[in-house]
């Protein structure tokens, strides 16, 4: 091999990386975008009417809008922030699943009810129903 084959050699082995990279990039810029239109960001047909929000700083009457996928806890990084003692960090999980809400806890300290009920697993709601996160106290109505 002369040093023009190896140049040669070279110049295709480079192309060859580049557009592997190209392709690399491309899907990975794919799957984000996929990723932020989730359902999760998108906002579920229903809200938390708040029943006694406790010590919560919220108000009696109070309606906090549902995305797909809200995150309830009493740490600023969840969808619904209830910043009550006996709430924890991450508390509870509501989904809506196209057909209707469910609701899971998720290892709080002062656990989450349904109409009373503690929730032990994923558990079913529909409008109307009483969801008790710690103290604070909300309904789930329709818009």
């Amino acid at each position: 091999m002369n040093v023009d084959d190896i140049l040669l050699v070279g110049r295709v082995l480079f192309i060859v990386a580049l557009y592997l990279f190209l392709f690399l990039l491309a899907a990975l810029l794919r799957r984000e975008l996929r990723q932020s239109a989730s359902p999760s960001e998108e906002r579920g047909p229903a809200d938390l009417l708040l029943v006694d929000p406790a010590e919560s700083g919220l108000d009696a009457g109070e309606r906090i809008p549902l995305l797909a996928l809200s995150r309830v806890g009493r740490s600023a990084d969840n969808d619904v922030v209830l910043d009550d003692t006996f709430v924890s960090t991450e508390h509870a999980r509501l989904v809506w699943n196209g057909r209707g809400w469910v609701v899971e806890d998720l290892k709080s300290t002062n656990g989450t009810r349904v109409n009373g009920h503690p929730v032990k697993k994923t558990t079913a709601v529909k409008p109307g129903d009483t969801i008790e996160f710690g103290r604070v106290k909300g309904k789930l109505v329709t818009l």
